[in-house]
């Protein structure tokens, strides 16, 4: 079974991000939605019963936190979070094994600052 992660840009490896990123932890987020159209895709953090979603965050070693996957406050939205968990998990302790050189990651920080699609 192929894990989706919902967060990210399409075409973006769970891997490729934590390797790129130097991800060091993860954060699960309460969260629900402020958006003011259907286009609209801005959240907030809020306490669990005012929640309408869970959000799991990569965190960086520059104290960024990186949307990976949301899921709703449903058992099987507690299944989703738990495997995306579990993949994160896995992804930092591999991408310490082989951590990227300083010139691999200015070369990707740059690239990402120019993406029409992230989203800041």
């Amino acid at each position: 079974m192929t894990q989706s992660f919902n967060c990210l840009p399409e075409g973006e490896t769970l891997d490729d991000l934590i390797r790129r990123e130097c991800a060091i932890g993860f954060d699960l987020r309460f969260c629900r939605s402020v958006a003011v159209s259907e286009n609209d895709r801005d959240t907030i953090t809020c306490d669990p019963p005012e929640a309408e979603f869970a959000t799991l965050y990569a965190l960086t070693d520059l104290g960024e936190a990186i949307a990976i996957h949301g899921a709703g406050l449903t058992s099987a939205g507690a299944d989703e979070v738990a495997a995306v968990a579990r993949a994160m998990f896995v992804a930092m302790v591999n991408a310490r094994r082989d951590p990227p050189d300083a010139a691999q990651r200015f070369e990707a920080e740059q690239a990402a600052m120019i993406d029409p699609d992230r989203i800041e």
